[in-house]
């Protein structure tokens, strides 16, 4: 395993200059830098996360990034981090990147300067090389509800399994006629559970429902606009997927202003459970992750990076279906 003289010997320069660079110090030039990191990649080099507590002292303070907090799904999960984290003794600094990659790069920035234990991460994109400044400064983070190839520190939910959960019991409840609705795939867990929903389609011979599907959905007025002009269609579906419980409350209004009744005409499944779902007129099927262990498990692995131990991730974590009364078997004209 490489050391930070093994750094300072192929960068050409002294430990302190490695352990200043590290830090992120002001006086350190662009070129020194740059030999530095690139020494860091080339050694694959990972800075003792507990000698730098010891050094710079504990602020018993993580960092959280979220990508969008006027979505309920991420301050519901805000929440159980916050809880979990308070009982061992942590409190924690919330960020929101707005879906904007270029604030996630500065907010990267941000946690650095403010000397955070340790961050917990739910990417806005796919593009995840920035959170290496982390790794620079000695700062442990951990990746939500994503998965990468090759990067060791995630806690997933199985998106996949989700979707094509939710695709079989709509299936089941004898629609054919299939429409689904996704953000931008530029957020992978969208495309995870597309691919989970064509899976489940594939497996009966309704890959064709396909040609309705909905992409790139920028918001609820977007996707009101867009489902609405499915439904206004020569080809009118029975039910609608939708990639998150956001986009449904385009498709109820959608739905009201072409005169059709939830889930009479047309039925509707979510993902996320957030907490409005059940309050929704109908109440809402939706598909609910797991929140609590990836919080406690988030909290839990930055613990024992902080404490110097390499902890394992732990398998893809599965939610559950909360069936409620926005799907109709089709099969019996009987509305759960």
């Amino acid at each position: 395993m490489a050391t930070i003289k093994d750094v300072a010997k192929l960068a050409g320069v002294s430990i302190c200059t490695v352990s200043r660079a590290l830090a992120n110090k002001e006086n350190i030039t662009p070129k020194t830098m740059e030999k530095v990191l690139s020494a860091v990649r080339e050694l694959d080099y990972k800075p003792n996360y507990s000698a730098r507590s010891l050094k710079i002292g504990s602020t018993d303070t993580l960092g959280l990034i979220v990508p969008d907090i006027t979505n309920p799904y991420y301050p519901k999960v805000a929440k159980s981090i916050e809880e979990y984290a308070e009982k061992k003794g942590y409190m924690i600094l919330l960020c929101n990147s707005n879906e904007d990659l270029n604030k996630e790069k500065r907010l990267v920035d941000t946690l650095k300067k403010r000397n955070v234990d340790g961050v917990i991460i739910l990417p806005c994109s796919r593009h995840i090389e920035h959170f290496r400044g982390f790794d620079n400064a000695g700062i442990p983070y951990v990746f939500l509800n994503r998965s990468f190839k090759g990067i060791a520190n995630c806690i997933p939910s199985d998106n996949f399994y989700g979707a094509y959960t939710v695709t079989k019991y709509v299936i089941g409840k004898g629609h054919r006629n299939i429409c689904a609705a996704y953000l931008g795939f530029e957020n992978q867990i969208y495309q995870e559970r597309f691919e989970g929903t064509m899976e489940a389609l594939r497996e009966h011979g309704l890959e064709q429902c396909a040609k309705q599907f909905i992409f790139d959905i920028k918001d609820i007025q977007d996707s009101y606009m867009r489902i609405r002009k499915v439904l206004e269609g020569r080809e009118r579906p029975t039910a609608l997927i939708a990639a998150n419980d956001m986009l449904c409350f385009g498709a109820y209004s959608a739905a009201s202003d072409c005169g059709l009744s939830i889930p009479g005409d047309f039925s509707v499944t979510g993902y996320d459970d957030i907490s409005m779902a059940s309050l929704m007129m109908p109440p809402l099927t939706s598909f609910r992750q797991p929140e609590d262990v990836m919080a406690k498990g988030g909290v839990d692995y930055l613990l024992e990076c902080i404490a110097g131990n390499s902890p394992a991730p732990p398998a893809r974590l599965r939610g559950e279906l909360v069936v409620r009364q926005s799907v109709c078997d089709i099969r019996g004209d009987t509305c759960l």
